[in-house]
């Protein structure tokens, strides 16, 4: 069997093992959100503009915690003049969303995993540690989250952040 559909078995197994002990529950839901993303450290705000992208995931769980899957892509506008290209961000992360009141309308998240960064130019790649978190809002199949959002770099050293404000569905199955 293939690995990428070895690991599709295992997930719809557990899945599966899941809901026959809630079946009352969404134990899954599927996410995708649009992003506006905006540089707030020094170095990548004088460099870039603004982001535009888009995610995608999973969520599995009961209750109020769910751990997630995500990957996305964004690209970054290059600031004129200053000597630098757009570039592409797809990160893979996981993490976790975490109801806090009853009715599951307010969250917070969080997630890690490795960013691939690729100058729009020069098609040069780097795999970069990335995080994020914040709180959101659930309001029917509609979702807002407000996240601080990151990769981290070696030229200037430390950590290129960005506020992403992300819109998008969620569907529960």
């Amino acid at each position: 069997m293939k690995p990428a559909r070895c690991v599709l078995a295992i997930v719809l197994l557990s899945v599966a093992g899941l809901n026959n002990k809630a079946s009352a529950q969404h134990l899954v839901f599927l996410f995708a959100h649009a992003s506006y993303d905006v540089p707030v450290d020094k170095d990548f705000k004088n460099n870039y503009t603004y982001g535009l992208g888009a995610e995608g995931g999973v969520g599995l769980g009961t209750g109020r915690t769910f751990f997630t899957g995500t990957i996305g892509y964004t690209q970054f506008e290059a600031n004129p003049g200053k000597g630098v290209n757009n570039l592409s961000y797809v990160p893979v992360k996981i993490g976790f969303r975490h109801y806090l009141l009853i009715g599951k309308v307010l969250f917070i998240n969080a997630d890690a995993g490795i960013g691939t960064i690729t100058d729009r130019v020069t098609h040069t790649s780097q795999s970069r540690f990335t995080a994020d978190i914040g709180p959101g809002v659930k309001l029917g199949p509609f979702e807002a989250i407000l996240n601080y959002d990151g990769f981290t770099r070696s030229d200037p050293s430390g950590y290129a952040s960005w506020l992403a404000f992300k819109i998008g569905w969620r569907i529960g199955l």
